[in-house]
């Protein structure tokens, strides 16, 4: 069984399953209306579970390329600790907050890159950071062994358990009548890396609270959003009818049954 080949075919349906859902075109920049959640606050919490990790596994004042870094939520409070960051994006827009925050901040030991990682000069670095990126990546091999081809040190990849969006399959089998297909997750990630013969340790990080939603407008807004339900008001009184029987009711917060929480772990990869 090849798990390379299962996960790159995992990737490739997911996207074709989300592409036939979705009625208007996204901007060419996906990203481009999301930047603010992924600024980091000018004083960053170093006590949050995956700075800590982070601090703990890097060597000090090392240079560090974060993969799919985005506006620097990870690597600009590392640069504030005296790391040398490069954050290398496909995203126009989150590389140019990366760059106008560091710009705010003053900092003259980040450098960013706008660019494919297949398509990004090969160079090596102490540590390779890549949080959250991998979920939807096919080829899935030549990223990962670019990776390995790129450090002095180590590469740690942070991923949840399962993908961000599991928790939405049964809200999108009820509401179109068929099997969501999940993006993989770091189960399957470490199954591909054994395959790939490349040493790892594994780590747990932490466990995350999923959303709970203060009002049933903003649940309902972000789920639709997420399962590409357009804003018609025959789809959102369908969607509003499943929320109302599917979700947890306290007061006026909405939470998800069962999976209440989702696995935050880490592989680091070895030279």
């Amino acid at each position: 069984m090849s798990y390379i080949n299962n996960w790159d075919n995992q990737v490739t349906k997911h996207h074709k399953q989300s592409e036939s859902k979705i009625v208007s075109k996204y901007k060419e920049d996906f990203w481009e209306d999301k930047v603010e959640g992924f600024i980091p606050p000018e004083l960053p919490d170093y006590n949050d579970p995956t700075l800590s990790f982070l601090q703990t596994h890097l060597t000090p004042k090392s240079n560090i390329l974060d993969l799919g870094g985005g506006a620097g939520r990870l690597s600009i409070p590392l640069a504030q600790k005296n790391y040398l960051i490069t954050i290398v994006d496909s995203s126009k827009a989150m590389i140019h907050a990366a760059q106008q925050h560091s710009k705010y901040l003053n900092l003259k030991n980040v450098s960013t890159s706008h660019s494919e990682w297949q398509n990004f000069e090969d160079k090596k670095f102490d540590h390779i950071i890549c949080s959250h990126v991998l979920y939807g990546i096919s080829n899935i091999k030549e990223f990962i062994l670019k990776i390995q081809s790129s450090i002095n040190k180590s590469a740690i990849i942070i991923m949840y358990d399962k993908s961000p969006q599991s928790h939405l399959e049964e809200i999108w089998e009820l509401y179109y009548s068929e099997p969501r297909i999940n993006l993989p997750g770091m189960s399957d990630l470490k199954k591909v890396i054994n395959q790939l013969n490349i040493r790892y340790q594994f780590f747990n990080i932490d466990e995350n609270e999923l959303t709970v939603y203060e009002n049933f407008e903003s649940l309902l807004n972000s789920v639709s959003s997420q399962i590409f339900v357009s804003h018609s008001e025959q789809n959102l009184i369908k969607l509003s009818n499943i929320l109302n029987n599917y979700m947890n009711h306290n007061n006026d917060n909405f939470s998800f049954p069962l999976q209440s929480k989702r696995k935050l772990q880490a592989i680091i990869l070895e030279r």
